[in-house]
């Protein structure tokens, strides 16, 4: 996986405001931190070479948002409306995202580190080289999904939905879930431990495993 290439010695510390003054909604080499956003709701911001850290971006509605080299720590993004953002070597690190509404967007080098994406609408996406690492993703609709060397690694899944998506080599044998919303004919070739494949086994084929 890329890593954002920032060198935050070269940032400046600004404010999210400024995006609003530049002509193509632009916001870059900076850092910005400890601040809640304004409603904001238009479309096509781009965010390059910036760190976040404390923001609070709780019930934004931006459309196809473009990130490029960022990085969020300790961000709230419960119940934003994201829909076809794209974002290309960025890292989100204990995040609360409940609520999510990615649907439509595209990842690409992303990685999710310590993150609460309970309820989060992760829908018609295209996930390249994305990493979810000890994430909550109760209820989670992962629905119609491109899935492209994407890792789920000691994630909790239950009740999340993967309808609609192919998880050929998708390995889920470090997370849990007691349930799982899947589609027969898409699971061949994902990867479960033993505990796993025995639950599976009787949600998908009506087996009883005693």
């Amino acid at each position: 996986m890329e890593t954002p290439r920032i060198l935050p010695s070269t940032l400046t510390d600004g404010t999210f405001t400024t995006i609003f003054d530049d002509e193509d909604h632009l916001l870059s080499q900076c850092r910005i931190s400890d601040t809640t956003l304004p409603a904001i709701n238009f479309a096509h911001p781009m965010l390059d070479h910036v760190i976040f850290e404390n923001v609070v971006f709780t019930n934004q509605t931006i459309e196809r948002l473009e990130i490029t080299d960022a990085i969020f720590n300790k961000c709230d993004f419960s119940n934003c409306h994201f829909e076809k953002a794209n974002m290309l070597r960025t890292q989100f690190t204990n995040c609360k995202m409940v609520g999510l509404d990615l649907t439509g967007a595209i990842l690409n080098n992303v990685s999710f580190d310590y993150c609460r994406l309970d309820l989060a609408l992760l829908c018609e996406m295209q996930l390249k080289t994305t990493h979810f690492n000890d994430c909550q993703l109760i209820d989670a609709s992962i629905m119609a999904d491109r899935l492209t060397k994407v890792q789920f690694n000691r994630c909790d899944l239950d009740k999340a939905s993967f309808s609609e998506t192919q998880l050929k080599n998708v390995d889920l044998s470090s997370c849990q879930f007691d349930q799982l919303e899947l589609d027969p004919e898409l699971v061949r070739g994902m990867q479960v431990n033993l505990y796993q494949a025995a639950s599976l086994a009787a949600s998908l084929n009506g087996i009883h495993v005693k």
